[in-house]
């Protein structure tokens, strides 16, 4: 029985302009399904598969366009045009019939073709859906099912591109899609990093990447693409720990997307505009980077654990996981920036709990506050919004008290904006050379600056005297 639906769905004003440089095509993807779904988006990818010469449409798609294309090869060569709010890929049929090409497809709700030419000629309302895998039924009843046994062995970044769809649609995954990916989910650990982070990064866009990280450990995927996490199972709960390391390295990652992200300006106050106000390159910014933070912020507890007394301990898991966090997002194709980001967090995640302590007990100094912006730099606000994730994911009882947390992170950003906001040194580099009669800069220099700001800060000093005695007075023997 032919499945019929109204051409308008698949109308795009540039396809019209286009249509009449093919003789035989047809669009397949993601935009037959969106369209069939009801999706429209700003920006639109529409994949155009043709059993025409390919230099052909290309000529005739680029005077009309008045474009000129790029193209990438595959398997085969892709010929692409990108406008502003679009981008169309060309390429060749995949065998001898349509219903062919489909069949290597990964999914069967991206196996859908239309023909383009039914799209726009004048005696007909409807268009037929070249459908020979049930792809509209399995639309209809919102499941990723795989096309055939052999789409997820042929390419196993598809088990990645599955979990996407499901969260991204809503969607549910059909039995055999979970056979079929546990059996090939360890082979993930071969592919290129590249084609995994681009499915990654999609993921994290959907704010569903806690659920992302069930779905892949549950498939076996987990360890393959964060080989870093192996161990996270062996770490039970300790101490104030309510759950067992990969519990809480998944909750964090929850209350971060859940929680933090979406109440950022609640917890950060102005400061919220900092988050996400980076792109380390395109469709990755601090925000998205800041999962992946929450991902590894424990990963080397498992390297650190010893028992002392019958109790768990974890020395130096800040500084060995930087380490560790550094090269994983390198490893990852996430960018030096997003390491450097990384290792920082990861470095100092545990102080805004250790001044918590400080403040409690009636201890904390105003150095010590200081100390934590000055090392935490640009992604001090970045590192206290992963706290609030990482305190929740500690206990019901913490998650519950979070409320008392945040209102400590009031107390250090006020002093922020009130002494560290607008510092500026009270002498210049120039000035302090003639002070301490030096002829050239030198590291004693940037020393003296760095101890100053502090002292600045704190109220120790307040003017440009009292900053030349303590210039006068410092020992470039001491240390800051």
């Amino acid at each position: 029985m032919e499945k019929r639906i109204h051409k308008l769905t698949f109308y795009h004003p540039k396809l019209e302009r286009i249509w009449d440089c093919f003789n035989r095509a047809y669009l397949v993807g993601g935009f037959v399904r969106d369209r069939i779904l009801g999706v429209r988006k700003d920006f639109t990818d529409i994949d155009i598969v043709t059993f025409d010469r390919l230099e052909e449409v290309e000529r005739c798609v680029t005077k009309t366009l008045g474009k000129k294309p790029f193209s990438f090869e595959k398997e085969k060569r892709v010929v692409c045009y990108v406008g502003e709010d679009y981008r169309f890929d060309i390429t060749s049929v995949e065998g001898k019939s349509i219903e062919e090409d489909l069949s290597k497809r990964d999914f069967t709700i991206n196996a859908i073709a239309v023909d383009i030419s039914e799209l726009f000629l004048p005696f007909n309302d409807d268009a037929i859906l070249i459908d020979p895998f049930g792809g509209l039924e399995d639309l209809q009843k919102g499941i990723i099912r795989p096309v055939t046994g052999g789409a997820l062995r042929e390419d196993p970044v598809r088990v990645v591109r599955g979990v996407r769809f499901k969260l991204q649609l809503d969607f549910s995954y059909h039995d055999s899609f979970i056979s079929y990916a546990q059996e090939v989910a360890h082979k993930l650990s071969e592919v290129p990093v590249e084609r995994v982070k681009e499915e990654l990064l999609k993921i994290l866009k959907t704010d569903r990447f806690y659920e992302a990280l069930n779905d892949f450990d549950s498939l076996g995927a987990l360890i393959p693409i964060f080989r870093e996490l192996e161990e996270l199972k062996t770490v039970p709960p300790s101490g104030l720990h309510q759950y067992n390391l990969k519990e809480h390295t998944f909750l964090t990652v929850k209350f971060l997307e859940t929680y933090c992200l979406p109440k950022r300006e609640e917890i950060l106050g102005k400061y919220a505009e900092k988050i996400g106000s980076e792109e380390f390159f395109s469709r990755f910014t601090d925000a998205d980077c800041l999962k992946f933070v929450a991902l590894y912020h424990d990963v080397a507890k498992p390297l650190t654990m010893e028992e002392k007394d019958g109790k768990l301990t974890f020395y130096g898991h800040d500084k060995v996981g930087a380490e560790i966090t550094a090269d994983a997002f390198l490893r990852l194709g996430l960018g030096r920036k997003a390491s450097r980001m990384g290792a920082l967090i990861v470095r100092n995640h545990l102080r805004p709990f250790f001044l918590y302590e400080l403040y409690k007990e009636g201890r904390l100094t105003e150095r010590a506050i200081y100390r934590f912006f000055r090392d935490t730099k640009r992604y001090a606000f970045h590192t206290l919004l992963h706290s609030v994730a990482d305190w929740m994911a500690t206990s019901c009882e913490m998650s519950e008290k979070v409320g008392e947390f945040v209102s400590f992170i009031h107390e250090l950003l006020s002093f922020y904006e009130e002494r560290m906001e607008n510092l500026k040194p009270l002498l210049s580099g120039k000035e302090i050379m003639d002070i301490k009669g030096f002829d050239r800069p030198n590291e004693c220099i940037g020393r003296i600056k760095e101890k100053m700001l502090e002292l600045q800060a704190v109220g120790v000093i307040k003017t440009k005297e009292d900053a030349e005695k303590f210039v006068v007075s410092f020992c470039c023997l001491e240390k800051v």
